[in-house]
């Protein structure tokens, strides 16, 4: 907080007047709050755009939007198409579960 102080006086006194929980990486939490880690996603992201990231900014820009809009299409035409009430990998996994339950015992 000294150093943010230091650097920019507004932004302290913005800070201090928020709770530190909401701010302050010494206090989050350490479980993860979500199934799908952030970090792998923007490496996945990454890993596609590796060829666009030497070409000038426009032409990255642009290779991104094309890639995001294919990507949307072929999503929304694998919604289209489905039929079920559950999606399919969670169908499977529900099945692979339920299989599971053969094997308790009440108690």
């Amino acid at each position: 907080m000294r150093d943010i102080k230091e650097v920019n006086e507004e932004a302290f006194k913005h800070l201090i007047g928020i709770p530190p929980r909401y701010w302050s990486r010494s206090r989050f939490t350490v479980r993860a709050q979500y199934d799908t880690l952030v970090n792998n996603m923007c490496e996945a992201f990454n890993s596609v755009l590796v060829k666009t990231q030497t070409k000038p900014i426009i032409s990255t820009l642009e290779d991104i939007r094309v890639y995001i809009m294919k990507r949307w299409a072929k999503n929304i035409s694998k919604v289209q198409s489905f039929k079920g009430s559950v999606c399919p990998r969670i169908h499977d996994r529900l099945k692979k579960e339920s299989s599971l339950t053969r094997h308790w015992i009440p108690r």
